[in-house]
């Protein structure tokens, strides 16, 4: 530890056993794997550089500040801290919270919304609130607002690290029943939060079941068919051609499924007749490419087949 610590001017640090700092007000903070891991690298190249800050309550310390460095510092199996404990009422806990985190900007928005709905909770009204933390009322009412309509269990993926503060933030304009159901499929398909929102662009435009559930089944294939470089990187050992060909069949099968959900639960005959023109050029087109296929599958089974000579050239197939 080094041998001079920053603290605040009247607020002499003490060190205390990291076991006996509580982590109660921790509800209201979403540490992150990967924060914690740079906290660690800091631990160790600097050591610890400033107090966390605690409050007691009822004989026991409970953290306001340096949920991070607590975290690292358990998981390196450092056994104490220092501890600069203030006098803080209930809603000074977490003023001081959010007043200690905006120099360095390390809350992130659903953290601040949290901290924001433990004073709502205490009593406060949004013009309170705003004026105790020196703020405009409309960044109050933003925040509260998110952390309202975030499903619960979304709150809780992103306290966990199951899912990042945007990502979570991009499923919020769904119903909250919609936000599990799509935040299961980022999570399997692993979405990244721009992905994720292009996804819930495309759930909300489809007024169809049959689409919906392809993009639910599908996500990668219907990204793909939007921006077509989010398909899966082409297998290095392929030319130019050959990275272009596995591009255009990543979309056409994407295309392929939602067709055939569409077609499964055909729209009224009526309707049929419309679009009678495209279904019979598509099905032309698709004839074409299915022989197109055949042939090229014929090929690469006749090359594997004669893999101790040459490679036949497209032409030789």
């Amino acid at each position: 530890m080094p041998k001079k610590m920053e603290h605040e001017e009247g607020s002499v640090p003490r060190t205390v056993a990291i076991s006996q700092l509580g982590t109660t007000l921790g509800r209201a903070r979403c540490p992150q794997p990967a924060q914690i891991a740079r906290m660690r690298q800091s631990l160790t190249t600097h050591g610890q550089l400033t107090p966390v800050i605690a409050v007691e309550r009822e004989g026991k310390l409970e953290l306001v500040d340096g949920f991070k460095r607590r975290a690292a510092a358990a998981q390196m199996g450092l056994t104490e801290l220092a501890v600069s404990v203030r006098s803080l009422d209930e809603r000074g806990q977490w003023a001081a919270m959010l007043t200690l985190n905006r120099p360095s900007g390390s809350l992130s928005v659903l953290e601040e919304a949290l901290i924001l709905r433990e004073l709502w909770h205490s009593g406060l009204v949004q013009v309170e609130l705003a004026q105790m933390l020196g703020r405009h009322k409309s960044w109050v009412s933003r925040r509260l607002g998110l952390v309202e309509r975030l499903h619960a269990d979304l709150v809780e993926w992103v306290r966990t690290g199951l899912m990042s503060a945007g990502t979570a933030r991009r499923l919020m304009v769904l119903p909250a029943g919609n936000q599990l159901e799509l935040a299961a499929v980022v999570n399997r398909a692993g979405l990244s939060t721009e992905e994720t929102e292009l996804l819930v662009s495309l759930w909300r435009k489809a007024s169809d079941a049959a689409v919906r559930r392809c993009l639910l089944s599908e996500p990668r294939a219907a990204l793909a068919q939007v921006l077509p470089e989010k398909a899966p990187p082409p297998d290095p050992r392929l030319s130019l051609g050959g990275q272009a060909l596995a591009r255009a069949l990543h979309i056409l099968r994407g295309a392929g499924h939602r067709v055939l959900e569409g077609l499964r639960k055909p729209p009224p005959p009526a309707e049929l007749r419309l679009v009678t023109r495209d279904m019979r050029a598509t099905a032309s087109l698709l004839a074409e490419v299915a022989v197109a296929l055949g042939s090229a599958s014929k090929c690469a089974s006749s090359a594997a087949s004669d893999a101790p000579s040459a490679m036949p050239t497209s032409a030789d197939c």
